[in-house]
């Protein structure tokens, strides 16, 4: 009902201006009879726990990460909390009603929303599917569009800058291992020393999925690790630890945070993991390593997602159109 009644609203509405509003609301309204919700406690319905927790053992059968999971169970439990019924009862309108609502709270990005909708349509899609429920409520819901904007990789004279800004070996070869491989920082966490091959100049790193890589170092790259890794005295099997006694592995915010210091000391604007993966994906595909070899070093599994992340040259397209379509 209460999406049929939207719909209406919406469709009074096109061609109007906002100021419109008012009176097609009236209009829309005028044949229902409406009254408040009650304000009384509701009792909290938790007969998902099971489905729930039956849902996300299947995606830890299936290789997701330990924190994809505690991200599906975040967005899922907070959604259910709200709603408060049986999953078999909730509807589509009940599902696009939390997700205006979470909106507006916690003014989110588009991207990070439609990520939320992911999330929702899978789990209720698996329950339609073992047949929890008969009707998966989130299939309705669209996409949410978001406006694509390229994201800028770091240029060699900001790279450089940063390079020149570190003062202990660490950084400099965090700063360097991170543009040579092009890791994920959450696959650079869990490396460790023996994960190296110095003679081979190359890294196993165990991606997305549980799925092991291979990513390759150039010579800076080794030189400075090795370097960092001499001046050591612990023994702690990490690959990158705090400076600190007792020296313990490096966190995700731990490594985030280094490089926020380093953007913030050198005037360069988001300085963090990501855009040296980018940057990389984008220096190499620039200078004529074809996208599907560039896919590889990454981890992506589909071609799609590794052009997001690679800025082509203009001036490199403009020449091969030059080359190519030369009588």
């Amino acid at each position: 009902m209460l999406e049929q009644v939207i719909t209406k609203v919406l469709q009074g509405m096109l061609g109007k201006s906002v100021e419109e509003l008012k009176s097609v609301l009236y209009c829309v309204l005028s044949g229902y009879e409406i009254t408040e919700r009650s304000r009384e406690l509701r009792r909290v319905d938790g007969s998902w726990e099971e489905e729930l927790g039956a849902f996300l053992v299947r995606k830890r059968v299936e290789g997701r990460s330990e924190g994809t999971i505690d991200q599906y169970n975040q967005h899922l439990r907070r959604m259910l909390r709200y709603i408060n019924k049986p999953t078999g009862e909730i509807t589509e309108a009940d599902i696009f009603m939390y997700i205006s609502m979470y909106k507006k709270q916690r003014n989110v990005s588009n991207v990070y929303l439609d990520n939320i909708r992911l999330v929702f349509s899978s789990f209720f899609g698996w329950l339609n599917n073992k047949g929890y429920i008969s009707k998966n409520p989130a299939a309705g819901i669209d996409p949410i569009k978001a406006e694509k904007k390229i994201k800028k990789p770091l240029s060699d004279i900001e790279l450089e800058t940063l390079r020149r800004k570190c003062t202990i070996a660490r950084d400099v070869s965090l700063v360097e291992f991170l543009y040579s491989t092009g890791v994920r920082v959450s696959e650079l966490v869990g490396l460790n020393r023996q994960d190296v091959d110095f003679d081979g100049m190359k890294a196993i790193v165990y991606g997305k999925g549980a799925k092991e890589r291979e990513v390759y170092l150039t010579a800076a790259a080794c030189m400075h690790l090795k370097e960092y890794l001499a001046t050591r005295a612990d023994d702690n099997e990490a690959l990158f630890v705090s400076l600190k006694a007792p020296n313990e592995r490096l966190t995700v915010s731990g490594i985030e945070e280094i490089l926020r210091r380093l953007g913030k000391s050198t005037g360069i604007e988001k300085v963090h993991p990501h855009r040296f993966r980018r940057t990389m994906a984008t220096n190499i595909l620039n200078k004529g390593m074809p996208i599907e070899e560039v896919k590889e070093i990454l981890g992506h599994v589909k071609l799609d997602t590794t052009m997001i992340y690679c800025q082509v040259s203009r001036e490199n397209v403009r020449h091969h159109h030059k080359k190519y379509m030369s009588a």
